[in-house]
């Protein structure tokens, strides 16, 4: 080759690969870097849209809790007669002892927009029974229940049964009880349909779980780190259910005798923090699977703190974390907090 003919030298050629791939490099690092914040930024979407979710979830069968019935004896919220709220699983499967609080765990009852609103016209109901009943809707339709809808049975002392429907023939309801019996019960309880929604953590598989106090426990939310449940509630023990002067229950001795309790210091809303520990240590009303602390009669507002995954590995991001307050109408009884109710 002769100086005038055209070509790069080896330096030059090296300096140039160099150059090409310092530029190659970048790009790589930029997409790389790029397709790491889409798959974060993802995966938050996705945390968020599980939490929202959950927080649907909850807060609407926490505003349902404790809707009661709108006819017969014992009419209007069911915190006037039992607690619609446990803070532990209740049902036939698996249910916790009735001394057992937890913080992940919780079980919710209401009544829904239903006809099966009634009375027992005969005593009875045990480990397995009958249930005969007075007609439904004010006495103008005959009461049918479907196989597999669930009951409530309680009565003016605090007593209540959770009850699947097994089948309804000759004006009889065939039931079994939803967890061990409170016993038999007196003509005239009080026999509703009921919802019961329980939901609880189940931290090795990082789930919210759904149960329904039969046989259906089913997944809600995957991805979920941690949850909590919180209460607060009037700062006054409770004094319904009340019984006639005559009868005793969990709140009154004899001849009606209250038993009170511990009155709480209230924050500036009304209401006082309730420690789960006040729910493990009586009075207990009840009886069976059912059985329930008198305090749980306090509550009025519950308290929802859930994490949601929301990194991937050698992902350093924090959980997503939501926090919201629900105040179950239903629960207010009536109405005012703090302020003890006259006795009879």
């Amino acid at each position: 080759m002769t100086r005038t003919s055209l070509g790069f030298t080896l330096a030059e050629s090296l300096v140039a690969l160099a150059l090409t791939m310092l530029v190659v490099s970048a790009v790589a690092g930029l997409a790389a870097s790029s397709d790491r914040l889409a798959r974060s930024q993802s995966r938050v979407m996705d945390a968020q849209q599980r939490a929202r979710v959950i927080a649907e979830t909850l807060g609407r069968d926490l505003r349902l809790v404790g809707a009661g019935v709108d006819r017969g004896p014992m009419s209007g919220p069911l915190n006037r007669a039992f607690t619609p709220i446990w803070p532990r699983r209740v049902g036939r499967l698996r249910p916790d002892s009735s001394s057992v609080a937890r913080s992940d765990t919780v079980t919710l009852v209401h009544v829904p927009e239903t006809v099966v609103q009634t009375t027992l016209t005969v005593s009875g109901v045990g480990p397995f029974g009958r249930l005969v009943v007075s007609p439904c809707a004010g006495g103008a339709l005959t009461c049918r229940v479907a196989r597999g809808a669930t009951l409530a049975l309680f009565d003016s002392l605090g007593h209540m049964d959770l009850l699947g429907v097994m089948g309804d023939e000759a004006g009889e309801i065939a039931v079994r009880p939803l967890g061990r019996s409170a016993g038999a019960f007196a003509a005239g309880s009080t026999v509703a349909e009921v919802v019961i929604r329980g939901y609880y953590f189940d931290q090795a598989a990082a789930q919210l779980r759904y149960y329904d106090g039969d046989g259906t426990d089913q997944a809600v939310v995957d991805g979920v780190t941690a949850l909590a449940f919180e209460y607060f509630g009037d700062p006054v023990p409770p004094r319904r259910p009340r019984p006639s002067p005559e009868e005793e229950n969990c709140l009154y001795g004899a001849f009606g005798t209250w038993r009170g309790g511990v009155t709480l210091r209230a924050d500036a809303d009304g209401l006082a923090a309730l420690p789960l520990a006040m729910f493990r240590d009586g009075p207990w009303c009840s009886a069976g699977g059912t059985e329930f602390d008198a305090d749980l009669l306090r509550v009025r507002r519950v308290r929802v703190v859930v994490r949601v995954r929301a990194s991937g590995p050698r992902d350093p991001r924090p959980d997503y974390r939501v926090v919201f307050d629900v105040s179950p109408q239903n629960l207010a009884l009536d109405g005012v907090v703090g302020r003890p109710e006259p006795l009879w």
